[in-house]
Order: C-alpha cells, then structure tokens, then sequence
C-alpha cells in the first residue's frame, strides 16, 4: 500500500511539475507528512517530509526542463542571476530550519503556501508580452528574486517556483511560459543544494523519495507536453487554490 500511494503521489505531483513549472512540492509535502510521517521520528515529521520532497523535486524538474527546453521556453540570462542567489538561499533557508522547532516550521509551511496561492490567485494573467532574450532588466531585483525563491524551497520544501513564478512576472514583467521555464532550472539547482543540506542533516528519508521520484518523472513529462498547450488563467487559479488547501491540510494534521 505504501508503494501503490507513493506512486500516485509522486505521479501528481511530477503532473503539477511539469503542468505549472512548480516543483510539487507544495503538493508533495502534505502527501508526505500525512501518508508517510508515522514512520518519522515525531520531533522531525515536517523537516523529513520536506527534505524528502526536496529530493524528489530534483528528478521532476529534469523530466520537465526536458520539454521546456526542446520548446525554447528557457532564458539564460535570467538562469545566470537566479541561480547562484537561490542556491545561497537554499543554505541559509536550511540552516535556519535546522535550529527551528518542526510545529514552528510546519506553522511557516501553511503561512507561505496559503498566502502564495492567494497571491497566485489574484495576479493578472500576461498575454501582450514578446520575451526571448531578455538583457536589460534590474539584476539587483532578478538576484533578490533567486535568494527568496531558494530561501522558501529550503524552507518549506518547495521548489521555489510558487515564488519565481509570480515574482518574474510582477516585477521582471516575463511572459507566464518563459517564467515557467526558466523557474524550472532554478528549482532544479534550488531542490539540490537543498537536498544536501537536509541530507547531511539526516533529514531525507530515500526509500520513500526513490518511490516518489519514479513516479514523479512521468508524471512530470506528461504535465509538461500538456501544459504548453492549454490556456494558463485557468490553470494558475486552480492551482492557487490547491495550493491553499495543501497549507491548511497540514495545518489541521496533528
């Protein structure tokens, strides 16, 4: 049974990956902390569960940086300024849980998650913008971005991107699909500083991370094919409020 959920879980998950340019995270670490958690040293449920979807996250944003980049959805130059701040982040963001209490972090979980699908949202949909290579945009803004982001991946497990996502297009005024694209490569190396850092830590459970991460590469691959071909309103607002029930869950879990 552990395996038959575990591979549903990692097969959404990677979907919502792909689908959203999300790493699933949000998605995942719920499904963890409640299917998987009872098997956890109670002290550390939440920081397991999000070290382990960290882990996962690396193989579900591989699957969908595959399609992405075939469909040239990815900017180089913003991946030269978001990635080095967001693994700097990433650190700083899992030596921080590190000294945490797991209900103060779990608390944290629920208040970003929650208040990011509410943002989601409420933010416009772009749609007149023509974005390739883009040069001349503030770094100092494309840099603070990219710590944020891997800030709140290490954080709350996620990949980042229900922050590089909004934030790119807010601020950097990028298209929905080019931010989705790029976001994936900086989840990418996000989710691996990450994951070491909650690996040296003991923090990563493999068995449940392996069964995830299978599943999460196909699921991945066909969310990715899926979702460059639909209109992106309607699934960010449904997204934004999965992603609000995936905080309470935790919230209300004991």
């Amino acid at each position: 049974m552990e395996i038959f959920i575990g591979l549903l879980v990692g097969l959404f998950a990677g979907f919502i990956c792909g689908l959203f340019g999300m790493g699933g995270g949000s998605l995942m670490v719920p499904a963890i902390y409640h299917f998987f958690s009872d098997s956890f040293p109670f002290e550390s449920r939440m920081k397991i569960s999000i070290g382990t979807s960290l882990f996962v996250i690396i193989f579900s944003s591989i699957s969908a940086i595959i399609t992405y980049f075939k469909s040239k959805k990815i900017n180089k130059n913003l991946l030269s300024v978001i990635i080095p701040s967001g693994i700097l982040g990433s650190q700083v963001g899992a030596f921080l849980i590190s000294k945490l209490d797991d209900r103060i972090v779990r608390n944290i979980f629920v208040v970003i998650v929650t208040s990011l699908g509410l943002k989601m949202f409420t933010t416009p949909e772009d749609g007149n913008k023509n974005f390739e290579n883009i040069e001349n945009y503030n770094k100092f803004i494309g840099i603070l971005i990219g710590f944020i982001s891997g800030f709140v991946s290490a954080l709350c497990g996620v990949g980042g991107a229900v922050l590089i996502i909004p934030l790119l297009y807010i601020f950097l005024k990028i298209p929905i699909h080019y931010a989705i694209g790029t976001s994936l490569v900086s989840i990418l190396f996000n989710s691996i500083s990450g994951t070491i850092a909650y690996f040296i830590r003991n923090l990563v459970n493999l068995k449940i991370g392996i069964i995830l991460s299978i599943a999460s590469i196909i699921g991945a691959q066909i969310g990715s094919k899926f979702g460059l071909k639909i209109e992106k309103r309607k699934l960010k607002k449904s997204f934004s409020i999965i992603l609000i029930i995936s905080g309470f869950s935790v919230f209300f879990r004991s």
